[in-house]
């Protein structure tokens, strides 16, 4: 009978080594999903991983995302909690649901968010961009104008970061700073900045 514990401990680790490969390529195979705009599917993958590990931050939050993407912000908001509350240090988590609360105009609710993802890395310049949205939609201009700025130093050819910091600039009076930014933007590739231009800096 001794003999047969070792066997039976053997299988045991071969199954949940099995389950863990599982689980990896599910979740590899909703970010190759999520990648092509299938965001249903993704979800569906991330589901089966969320099955094996229910309390694994990277999966909830990317199911998040994929929720987000599909428009559902409150359903992306209650992933982004869950991957919160397994992993308090996953920074991805509250950039991500900051900005699903950003897109549902809860924007004090989401500057908490972006304030607590930039406090985990402050070196990351999307989420200086996305905050100096949220303190746009707040009307706080000149920190608006802060963020996009930080964002830029972190990123010199951070188009979108130019792009968003006009607007800002041009309702305080700044305009030559607007029409530089606006500049800057069409010459790294974003054609929109081009309307801007034509409209307000002829």
């Amino acid at each position: 009978m001794p003999k047969i514990l070792p066997l039976f401990l053997f299988l045991f680790l071969a199954v949940s080594a099995f389950a863990q490969k599982s689980a990896k390529d599910l979740f590899l195979s909703g970010n190759q999903k999520f990648m092509a705009g299938k965001y249903a599917e993704a979800i569906r993958d991330y589901d089966q991983v969320l099955k094996q590990e229910p309390k694994h931050a990277p999966t909830l939050t990317n199911r998040g995302v994929a929720k987000d993407r599909q428009k559902d912000y409150r359903a992306a908001i209650e992933d982004f909690t869950k991957a919160i509350a397994a992993d308090p240090k996953y920074t991805e988590a509250y950039l991500s649901r900051g900005l699903s609360k950003y897109n549902l105009k809860d924007y004090r609710a989401a500057l908490l968010d972006f304030n607590k993802g930039i406090e985990l890395d402050p070196k990351d310049a999307k989420a200086y961009n996305n905050r100096g949205l949220v303190r746009y939609g707040l009307k706080d201009y000149r920190g608006a104008i802060n963020d996009y700025t930080k964002a830029i130093q972190l990123d010199a050819r951070y188009a979108e970061a130019y792009y968003n910091r006009g607007a800002p600039c041009y309702n305080l009076g700044e305009k030559a700073n607007a029409c530089t930014d606006w500049t800057k933007a069409k010459q790294l590739g974003i054609k929109e900045a081009g309307q801007y231009l034509d409209k307000y800096c002829k």
